[in-house]
């Protein structure tokens, strides 16, 4: 994870100084070992399922690489299915995968397909005329 952080740390807060303009004293750390986050309320399943009941327009897509270590190929898919036991929103999931680990853009032939995979989706998701009523 060392040599990641060596990787991707400079360039992100070149970025974010130099590109972005914007001024900190708080360095940008792409891991930094604090693990406190508070997960009481962490329930993204009944989230996604309770916004698509209330949005039938809601379509979802969801990208995971093989080899990912962080949030896993197989935790994602069950997610998405816990999310819809009954079966009855699968038309509106899309599910890729592709032959990476978590930065699915680091390998180009990933980098381009996945790419490919969004705008299909945004092109496939909108039909006009259908919007959500509230």
């Amino acid at each position: 994870l060392t040599a990641w952080m060596h990787a991707f740390t400079p360039p992100i807060n070149h970025y974010i100084k130099n590109v972005l303009k914007f001024e900190t004293d708080v360095p940008y750390k792409v891991l930094n070992g604090l693990g406190y986050w508070d997960r009481r309320n962490d329930n993204v399943r009944e989230n996604l399922r309770k916004a698509m009941a209330q949005n039938p327009y809601l379509k979802v897509l969801v990208q995971s690489g093989y080899f990912d270590g962080a949030t896993t190929y197989f935790q994602a898919k069950q997610t998405m299915w816990l999310v819809d036991p009954s079966g009855k929103l699968k038309d509106r999931f899309t599910f890729k995968g592709y032959h990476s680990g978590h930065m699915m853009y680091l390998r180009n032939e990933d980098l381009k397909t996945a790419n490919d995979d969004i705008r299909a989706f945004i092109k496939n998701s909108y039909k006009p005329g259908n919007v959500a009523k509230y």
